[in-house]
């Protein structure tokens, strides 16, 4: 219900582990039937900055970045904007 009621999902999945089989769930069932404005989040980027040495995990991040856009267009039916 309270999804339905919302003007704006601000959804949040970890870099460490973005779109686990509960979120991705969530998505398809839940959230992409109600078409909606979503918003996503990468949370613990920070994490992979920390791990990665030198190139402050640039590499990384932006392979986490462009597995999340590419499955939540399969997901939500729609490419996300990356800001």
């Amino acid at each position: 219900r309270i999804l339905h009621d919302a003007d704006l999902i601000v959804f949040v999945t970890s870099a460490d582990r973005p779109f686990s089989e509960s979120e991705k769930t969530l998505l398809q069932t839940s959230i992409k039937s109600y078409r909606k404005r979503v918003v996503l989040v990468i949370n613990k980027m920070d994490v992979l900055e920390r791990q990665q040495g030198e190139d402050h995990g640039d590499v990384t991040k932006k392979r986490v970045e462009d597995y999340v856009v590419e499955h939540a267009g399969d997901l939500l039916g729609a490419r996300p904007v990356v800001i």
